[in-house]
């Protein structure tokens, strides 16, 4: 199979982001229903949490697609990697007002022209009406419109300058002073130059008003699908969760559903007396929902290895003919693509221990270990394979996108949990949870999340988050006796001084927390 130009062709074309493919079809052939999309077929307004490589794209994508189906409703999906213009990121001598309302102008602009098209394709005997609230919309949304001007104001003034022959006459003397006399005018040009600054006036009674009348007109809802949060600049991100919670949030016929990195957004800025700029999380807008809680392999790791064939499966399969594998590999399941690919589970195994639960590095490890089998004329991947491929991600993917700082800190973290105790995980308490170095190694895929909120009984009252080291940090000391612990052990009774008991099949893990002194 490896040699099939087919299948070579299927896995170098498997996208590595879901909005790298265009083809719809293609992306929800390739989903994989792991519990999350229900969730989010409501009405509630929700932030979808996940890591970089996770699949929140896929997964809204998949959303849109759903939601496109429905006669009542109207879709609009907005990467926001691709709103405002250079200078609303990088000129700091603009003001936030400024960069921010630019930005949901651009929001707003995209609304349109979604409700518009909905208008066109769903008429209805309202259409016109809706068409004229829509237009009152667009006015009533940006009431003024204004741009950073410099002016220059000029003023001229004369002056002269006298000379000559003056006499001077008094009762008791004469006296004469003899001097040419000539008049001369000069010219003075005074110059004052300033900066003003002039934007958007967003009008949100209005907005509120006509954005409900053209829905009710329409007769349609709105869902907006705002993904890549925190491509947007984290200073700018609570002011324009104001503007939507302003806008958007008091009408029912609106639902925003908000896909983000957790670590990399910034929702609110809390106030006097308990008020907000923003969201505020859990009451305008719903946070419960995370990728990262689904797939930690360490807490299923049977469930996850599933999930994870068929994610392969479906994904190959999406890339090829139809019936391909089933005429001419007599492969019609999940299993017989994994026994035919791999030199046995182990094998397979190994590659989904490896990805750490990120469906884009297991994506990427799978795609460098068949083509290094390809290359060794090999019929198959064995786990030698995956082991070299994992470590090639890591260095390539992982490891260059940690400055010295982070660097260093891994290096002592891994002295810690690996040299010291040969484990892989280890406990942070929650008051750390917020700590830089932690949340730039979990953005950065170094480090996994376990479980969140344990109680160790040792230290009543304080709460732990268990972390995982990446298969990457230790790939080199497998089959060594320096190899960490990759798997829980099953607790005894043994040195129970060492171990936590955090899952309910009494798997343990040895007792190591990281404390502020190791961080900082």
């Amino acid at each position: 199979m490896i040699k099939d130009l087919k299948i070579i062709q299927a896995v170098s074309s498997i996208s590595q982001r879901a909005e790298r493919q265009r083809d719809i079809n293609k992306i929800v052939d390739s989903y994989v229903e792991v519990g999350i999309l229900p969730q989010l077929i409501n009405n509630n307004n929700q932030i979808l949490y996940g890591r970089r490589g996770t699949g929140k794209t896929h997964i809204l994508r998949i959303l849109e697609d759903f939601l496109n189906k429905q006669p009542n409703k109207t879709t609009c999906y907005i990467d926001c990697r691709f709103l405002g213009s250079s200078p609303q990121f990088t000129d700091s001598s603009m003001s936030i007002d400024y960069r921010c309302s630019s930005l949901f102008t651009d929001i707003l602009n995209e609304i349109f022209d979604s409700i518009l098209n909905h208008i066109a394709y769903h008429p209805n005997k309202n259409s016109d009406l809706a068409l004229e609230s829509l237009n009152s919309l667009s006015i009533a949304s940006v009431g003024e419109i204004q741009k950073s001007k410099k002016v220059i104001n000029r003023e001229k003034g004369v002056g002269e300058d006298e000379s000559g022959t003056i006499a001077k006459i008094s009762p008791s003397t004469i006296s004469f002073d003899l001097s040419d006399r000539s008049k001369v005018s000069k010219e003075k040009e005074k110059t004052t130059e300033f900066q003003t600054e002039e934007f958007e006036k967003i009008i949100f009674p209005d907005l509120h008003h006509y954005l409900q009348r053209v829905l009710k007109e329409a007769e349609t809802d709105l869902v907006l699908i705002i993904d890549e949060w925190s491509a947007i600049p984290l200073d700018i991100q609570p002011y324009l969760a104001e503007f939507f919670k302003k806008s958007f949030i008091p009408v029912p016929e609106v639902v925003v559903k908000i896909g983000a990195l957790e670590y990399r957004s910034n929702f609110t800025i809390p106030r006097e007396k308990h008020n907000y700029i923003g969201f505020e999380l859990g009451s305008d807008i719903s946070t419960n929902l995370d990728i990262d809680e689904y797939f930690v392999y360490d807490r299923n790791p049977a469930e996850i290895t599933k999930t994870f064939a068929e994610i392969l499966f479906k994904h190959i399969k999406s890339e090829l003919p139809n019936n391909y594998l089933s005429e001419n590999f007599s492969v019609n399941t999940v299993n017989q693509l994994i026994q035919t690919l791999f030199t046995g589970a182990p094998a397979f195994d190994e590659l989904v221990r490896a990805s750490e639960g990120v469906i884009r590095d297991f994506i990427n490890i799978f795609t460098l270990a068949f083509f290094d089998a390809q290359r060794k004329n090999s019929i198959n991947i064995d786990k030698k394979i995956v082991i070299e491929s994992s470590r090639q991600w890591f260095e390539n993917d992982k490891a260059k996108n940690l400055d010295d700082h982070l660097h260093e800190k891994i290096r002592l973290i891994i002295h810690e949990v690996i040299g010291k105790k040969k484990a892989r995980s280890f406990l942070v308490s929650r008051e750390l949870e917020q700590n830089p170095i932690i949340q730039k190694l979990f953005d950065a895929r170094v480090i996994h999340i376990v479980k969140k909120g344990y109680s160790d009984k040792d230290n009543p009252g304080v709460r732990y988050n268990i972390y995982s080291l990446d298969y990457g940090t230790y790939v080199d000391l497998i089959n060594t006796s320096k190899q960490p612990q990759l798997q829980f052990e099953i607790f005894e009774g043994e040195n129970e001084e060492e171990f936590i008991v955090p899952f309910d099949d009494k798997r343990s893990i040895r007792r190591i927390i990281l404390t502020k002194e190791i961080l900082d």
